[in-house]
């Protein structure tokens, strides 16, 4: 029964990644960009070329990431085939230190992510990956600014919303959910983790992307509340949105720390000890890993902003 439920999560993806495949280029036929490739959509002037992108975006998020994960979590809700992480009390200074980690932890995980683009610029291998990232920067620009409140409206609610939960939903509903009931904690986060840094096919933010992925399913198992990482992945994208807006055109992707190196080292050990002090009131030294069982156990960097690849 166990095999065939990771292989219910297995098929389940795959038709999810079909299903955007299939849908997310209705929309650029819909704004008559049909045949046309994402850089020829990027370079064109109207307004409508962003709008287009934008709608491929949240069908292919919904889609890809979504859908799978409410298909599986409403499975489960109607068969106890894989149960629920544990919910011991957690209130309102809970949340508070949860959500203040990845904001916390944003210097680091952005000096991280622009030491590896530094180590990486020569390998060989990598230059597509470079190219990719850059061109996925190009459209984002092209989705981030529009002359019109509406669609600014749609905008923030695709980069900020609908990738976030979309997100949570799968990889930390669904994936971490699974992992908890078929090994330990560490082995289930790591591999959650993973499938989000992989999920995003972008190794230019590779450590950004599987530092945040730990973060927040550190938070699920700790909380064993999906709203709490919902709303801390929320929080995150909502503060790099806001961020890269105020930058300006033609900014977004550029790695750089605007921190000086005290100023990282400072938010870092803030980060440690707000995580400590949540492990402390959570008492983990009895936490249990699934209903089941019970084992002992200033400015950032306009790269992290996690949920907006193209």
């Amino acid at each position: 029964m166990k095999q065939r439920e990771v292989l219910t999560v297995l098929l389940a993806i795959l038709a999810g990644t079909l299903l955007a495949g299939l849908f997310a280029p209705k929309a650029l036929q819909f704004f008559g960009f049909s045949g046309m490739t994402i850089e020829d959509i990027v370079a064109r002037p109207e307004t409508s070329a962003g709008r287009a992108l934008l709608l491929g975006q949240g069908l292919y998020t919904l889609f890809m990431f979504a859908m799978p994960g409410l298909y599986l979590l409403q499975r489960w809700r109607e068969k106890p085939l894989v149960p629920a992480l544990s919910k011991g009390p957690w209130n309102g200074v809970d949340t508070a230190l949860a959500w203040a980690i990845l904001p916390l932890s944003l210097p680091f995980l952005s000096w991280a992510t622009e030491l590896w683009a530094t180590l990486a610029a020569d390998w060989t291998w990598m230059a597509p990956h470079f190219e990719a990232a850059k061109a996925s920067d190009r459209a984002v620009e092209k989705m981030l600014f529009f002359p019109s409140l509406g669609d600014q409206v749609l905008s923030f609610c695709t980069f900020v919303l609908v990738a976030a939960l979309s997100e949570e939903i799968l990889f930390r509903g669904a994936v971490q959910r699974l992992l908890h009931d078929r090994t330990t904690p560490l082995a289930a986060i790591l591999g959650a983790s993973l499938a989000f840094a992989l999920g995003h096919m972008n190794f230019v933010q590779w450590p950004f992307l599987l530092g945040a992925g730990l973060l927040l399913g550190v938070l699920y198992w700790l909380s064993g509340r999906l709203w709490v990482t919902m709303g801390a992945h929320v929080l995150h994208n909502g503060l790099t949105y806001y961020w890269s807006i105020q930058a300006g055109p033609d900014q977004y992707g550029q790695l750089e720390v605007d921190l000086p190196g005290w100023g990282i080292l400072l938010a870092t050990l803030m980060a440690v000890g707000v995580g400590l002090a949540l492990f402390r009131r959570r008492g983990l030294d009895s936490k249990p890993t699934s209903q089941h069982t019970i084992k002992k156990s200033p400015t950032l960097s306009r790269r992290a902003f996690t949920g907006i690849n193209v």
